[in-house]
């Protein structure tokens, strides 16, 4: 099934490699990142395409590197919770339909009751993202009960550490200084054992978005529809709570916010633009917000930055009783982590009904695993397990650098010739893909 091959092929693979890596190397890389929060209030998605190409679509110039998007209230009933621990969920789902055709990779996704966090990367990076961990705190009902709290995923991105958040805080304007404290327990209470950054607000960056449910304090709901309405929102900003506990250094110390110059995105009439007209007449308030921290703490960090290109509501996306809110972020890696762990020599089409194999070369720092498998895929795959088929990798860690040979055998191989393949090495241990082949075909025989 596999074999290690002579080292005259690697070497000429390693000066192809040599060439790349100069040219990587020669300046930083600005990673474009897609940032989203919103809160679904238990609805299924939107039939309507238009809803899902107008909530993901990003305003920068280039498409984005990554894409992260945190749902709230997800619908937890029994039944639906147990079916989405099989599938993903139809908001997932909904998502992934969109974008896994432009060639983003579900790389890592965790969920707790109503909260989802998504983390999709464009192809090319996705050998790039490693060391993915998830952690979650329950602040519901005193931290018994997962209704609210915050979930997390961490990575490593060429080298640069990020840490995304997604949380749901206490809600009703009451509630103000619980949301402080569950902010702190979130932070607090979350550790990554694996990893040289154990706590959230250790990473190089870090993005934190969600429905944090800070409302307008002093000024009556009329009052503050009234200033909507005379689009004078900066009179806003100075009665929100989220500002005041930040400008008071409660929560949030050293991250940043986009200017709120869209109008509050809670609570609305489903379906329109109109504000809580039911008997409750709730406030209008600002719930929905994304926040960025860089930590430049140490002299090896000063080369860190992130900017804001755009931070807006999607007004035209009228589902729920919250508007969906987005970022468009940019952030500065220095490309010290540019080798992929796993290469893929140069593949030439396949044939249908004949035996085809692929060499790859490991890297000779990667851990690997009798668990770790070559995948098949087509182009648009949603995730590493959505592959055609897959066979073991080489088990033998001994002189992987100089190559490794797996055969597919024919039987196993798909028919479709109207598509393009890619194979993937994913590492049982890292749980994510460490190696992408070219692009290549599977051919019918003449």
């Amino acid at each position: 099934m596999y074999d290690v091959i002579s080292c005259c092929a690697w070497d000429r693979c390693v000066s192809a490699e040599q060439r790349l890596n100069a040219c990587w190397a020669s300046s930083p890389l600005n990673v474009a990142v897609f940032a989203c929060t919103w809160n679904i209030a238990t609805l299924d998605p939107p039939q309507d395409e238009k809803i899902v190409k107008e909530l993901l679509q990003s305003q920068q110039k280039e498409v984005p590197d990554i894409y992260t998007i945190g749902l709230q209230e997800v619908s937890s009933k029994p039944h639906h919770y147990l079916r989405d621990t099989i599938l993903d969920d139809p908001w997932t789902d909904w998502i992934c339909r969109e974008l896994a055709p432009q060639g983003y990779i579900k790389v890592k996704d965790i969920r707790l009751q109503g909260l989802v966090l998504l983390l999709l990367v464009k192809l090319e990076h996705v050998p790039f993202v490693r060391n993915i961990h998830t952690n979650y705190t329950r602040t519901g009902l005193g931290g018994l009960w997962g209704n609210k709290g915050g979930v997390s995923i961490r990575f490593g991105l060429y080298g640069a550490s990020v840490c995304i958040v997604n949380c749901h805080l206490e809600a009703h304007l009451e509630g103000w200084a619980q949301r402080n404290k569950d902010y702190v327990n979130i932070i607090n209470d979350q550790y990554f054992e694996a990893c040289s950054t154990k706590g959230i607000l250790d990473h190089d960056y870090v993005i934190w978005l969600g429905d944090l449910n800070y409302r307008i304090a002093d000024l009556k709901t009329e009052d503050v529809k009234e200033v909507i309405a005379r689009n004078e929102l900066h009179i806003l900003k100075y009665k929100d709570q989220l500002c005041l506990s930040k400008d008071a250094g409660d929560v949030f110390k050293d991250f940043s916010e986009g200017d709120l110059t869209f109008p509050p995105t809670y609570k609305l009439d489903f379906g329109t633009m109109t504000y809580d007209s039911s008997a409750k007449q709730r406030k209008p308030g600002w719930c929905d917000r994304i926040l960025w921290k860089v930590n430049k703490g140490r002299e090896s960090r000063r080369h860190l930055h992130m900017e804001l290109d755009r931070y807006d509501s999607h007004r035209t996306v009228l589902w729920s009783d919250h508007l969906p809110v987005s970022a468009d972020l940019r952030l500065k890696v220095e490309k010290t982590d540019v080798k992929p762990p796993v290469n893929f020599r140069h593949m030439e089409p396949w044939k249908i009904g004949q035996d085809s194999q692929c060499i790859y070369f490991v890297h000779i720092d990667t851990q690997t695993s009798s668990w770790d498998w070559i995948a098949l895929y087509k182009i648009g795959f949603r995730n590493p397990n959505n592959y055609e088929t897959y066979v073991w990798a080489v088990k033998d860690g001994e002189n992987m650098q100089h190559g490794c040979r797996v055969v597919f055998e024919s039987f196993y191989l798909p028919k479709d010739t109207s598509c393009q393949y890619v194979l993937g090495y994913y590492s049982s241990l890292m749980e994510s893909l460490l190696g992408v082949s070219e692009p290549f075909q599977i051919l019918n025989q003449e």
